[in-house]
C-alpha cells in the first residue's frame, strides 16, 4: 500500500486499523536500573501482543533500545 492509498482510505473514514500494514515496535528504557529493565520487557510484550490481535496488520519484530540517555550541552 502506497502511502498516497493510505491516504484515500484514511480519508474515506477507515482508521489505522482496518488497513493492511507491516507494523513495528520500538521499545526503549534511559537506564540500567532493573525496574527499567523489566519495563522494557513490558514494552515489548504489550506491543506485540497489540500487533499480533489486528487481524489486518503483519508483525514485524520491533526494536528494542537498552541504551541510556546522556545529554552533553555546550558550556554558555
Amino acid at each position: 500500500m502506497t502511502l498516497y492509498e493510505m491516504k484515500q482510505e484514511l480519508l474515506s473514514g477507515k482508521t489505522i486499523f482496518d488497513l493492511p500494514l507491516r507494523v513495528v515496535y520500538y521499545a526503549r528504557v534511559s537506564t540500567e536500573k532493573e525496574e527499567q529493565i523489566n519495563s522494557l520487557e513490558n514494552q515489548v510484550s504489550f506491543f506485540e501482543n497489540y500487533i499480533r490481535k489486528n487481524v489486518n496488520w503483519t508483525f514485524i519484530r520491533g526494536y528494542v533500545d537498552e541504551g541510556i540517555s546522556r545529554h552533553h550541552f555546550p558550556k554558555a
